[in-house]
């Protein structure tokens, strides 16, 4: 996007009145002041300027021009808060190079689908019986508009007239489960005579649905939406976008295992609460969770079944190097049935006493059930506490090695990670090395910081590799978005670049790549390192490429004579690389 653009966009959005969508304000001389959105506090300390039309924290230092500050608060990239705020301000922005989303038109429906049902939870006879079980499970007017509760008719094709009325397609009605057909060739409304709750997506677009049946003799509590090409329940998190701004605040989230304890949760005052919907958590979960908070908080339901996918959780949410709690909730209760018995002030309070660190919790559940006497349950439980703390720092390892001996009763010399005694040896000078890294993590880096430096080298780089050959996934993204910044600019403005970044791409620029000694030394690449770079990356790929093939043929009947010429080629081609 063009400088000048970039400018007017600005200028023609009052800092004023976008603040004011998000932030109560109030005079203060020239300026406004109000709370800061990006951070809890009690004296307001977020300045707005109307003078110089940006916004800043004198406490965080956060917020800037109309555009930065849009793309933090919402949590979408530099380019998408951009175009929204140039819509707003009507300034046209030329489309021949903007992607449009191709589920567009499903999202307009299930849209569509939802406000349907919001309108008859209040407007029909059937939906005021509805709207009476939602107040009789405590729930009220603002808290059924905020997670746009609605009810579904029990006739069985009212959705499909009104969808039809308004010219949607039919087979766009059946795509994304909301209309089936019967064997009959007639159409008919999955969802009736119940109360539904929609599911969106990180950007704030419907795209599924939860209904909870009115009938007590129904065996079938809840129906969801089925998977479909908007709808995948493994990289959703219910109620993240309706959480965001409390999330950005505290800088933590809360994890739930179903919607009616983020629902509860809420309605206690708990605000920055997500669900998985009742499946294991997933990498792409973890990574949502990730690109919006560095803290979470597992607050699963505290039975067996709970407490098993709370031990499953932690490793994939450790492995995003997000800092893990988990919340204990007594007399193995869920949280919405904790909060119903016990009141929301109780459940607040869960949050200090009954809060504790990953490794006290797995330790805890891995003893549990234990006859530490047994010969067999001290296998298993020693077993599992080695597991846990085998990749931890140096201290863990030592303060559970002596928990662990304790309760075996053992000496601690005969567990397996010995501490290893202080040698009076000097303090040799550590190698500079960015990481302990191998040599094709290096390539891709310091292929990284060629682009970054030169447009023409960044042109080069992407002529001879593919947009596939980085094995680093978070590398290879920030390699795409400096490829996407020099469309737009001849120079690269570092700080500029930076402000286009997801949260996810930055924190990894800002702690790993910039803080790198080969950049900070300002450290050149001449050409021919660089080509040498370019052929490591190509060579990685090529064995990621090979040892996917020799596991294919190795574990399958009637292998393609296609895929074994293949990997005789890549083996020829590597030996020739050596």
């Amino acid at each position: 996007m063009e400088e000048k653009l970039i400018q007017e966009i600005n200028e023609k959005t009052p800092i004023v009145d976008l603040v004011s969508e998000f932030v109560s304000l109030s005079k203060r001389g020239k300026n406004y002041m109000g709370l800061c959105p990006f951070h809890q506090e009690k004296t307001p300390s977020f300045s707005v300027s109307p003078e110089k039309n940006i916004a800043k924290c004198m406490s965080c230092g956060e917020g800037g021009t109309p555009i930065n500050f849009y793309r933090k608060i919402k949590n979408i990239s530099f380019e998408e808060a951009a175009t929204a705020l140039a819509e707003r301000a009507g300034i046209k922005i030329k489309t021949q190079k903007q992607k449009s989303d191709p589920n567009q038109h499903y999202y307009k429906l299930m849209n569509e689908v939802a406000n349907f049902y919001q309108f008859n939870l209040k407007n029909s006879e059937k939906g005021q019986e509805a709207l009476k079980y939602l107040y009789q499970r405590q729930m009220d007017d603002d808290l059924i508009l905020h997670f746009k509760m609605g009810y579904a008719p029990s006739h069985g094709d009212t959705l499909y007239q009104v969808l039809k009325d308004k010219k949607y397609s039919v087979s766009d009605m059946i795509a994304l489960g909301v209309v089936k057909q019967s064997d009959d060739g007639s159409y008919y409304d999955l969802f009736s005579d119940r109360v539904i709750f929609p599911i969106t997506n990180p950007k704030g677009d419907v795209v599924g649905l939860s209904g909870r049946t009115l009938n007590p003799k129904d065996q079938v509590k809840y129906i969801n939406s089925p998977e479909t090409v908007i709808f995948k329940k493994g990289f959703l998190l219910y109620h993240l976008y309706e959480a965001l701004s409390e999330i950005r605040v505290s800088k933590q989230v809360i994890l739930y295992e179903g919607f009616f304890d983020v629902i509860s949760s809420y309605a206690a005052g708990v605000k920055n609460g997500v669900a998985t919907m009742g499946t294991a958590l997933t990498k792409n979960q973890s990574n949502l969770i990730k690109s919006v908070a560095p803290s979470v908080i597992i607050a699963y339901d505290g039975d067996a079944a709970g407490q098993k996918a709370t031990d499953h959780a932690i490793p994939i949410l450790e492995k995003e190097r997000l800092k893990v709690e988990v919340l204990t909730i007594p007399e193995q209760m869920d949280p919405d049935d904790f909060i119903k018995s016990y009141g929301p002030e109780q459940y607040e309070m869960l949050f200090g006493e009954y809060t504790v660190d990953a490794y006290a919790f797995r330790y805890t559940y891995y003893k549990q059930g234990k006859n530490l006497s047994d010969a067999n349950d001290m296998k298993a439980f020693r077993r599992l506490v080695m597991s846990m703390i085998q990749n931890s720092d140096a201290s863990i390892k030592g303060f559970y090695l002596q928990k662990l001996a304790h309760d075996l009763n053992i000496p601690v010399e005969s567990l397996e990670f010995k501490r290893q005694p202080e040698r009076q040896e000097p303090i040799l000078p550590k190698p500079e090395r960015p990481m302990m890294l191998d040599k094709y993590a290096k390539a891709e880096r310091y292929l990284i910081f060629t682009m970054l430096r030169s447009k023409k080298a960044s042109d080069q780089i992407m002529k001879h590799l593919k947009q596939t050959d980085f094995a680093e996934t978070i590398t290879a993204s920030i390699r795409l978005k400096i490829e996407s910044y020099y469309e737009e600019h001849s120079d690269m403005d570092l700080n500029q670049f930076l402000d286009q970044l997801s949260t996810e791409q930055r924190t990894h620029m800002e702690t790993q790549l910039l803080s790198d000694m080969f950049w900070t030394n300002q450290i050149e690449i001449s050409e021919p390192e660089m080509e040498g770079y370019i052929q490591l990356v190509k060579e990685a790929n090529m064995k990621r490429r090979l040892e996917y093939l020799r596991e294919k043929i190795n574990n399958e009947d009637n292998v393609s004579d296609i895929l074994i010429t293949e990997r005789d080629q890549i083996i020829v081609s590597l030996k020739h690389k050596k």
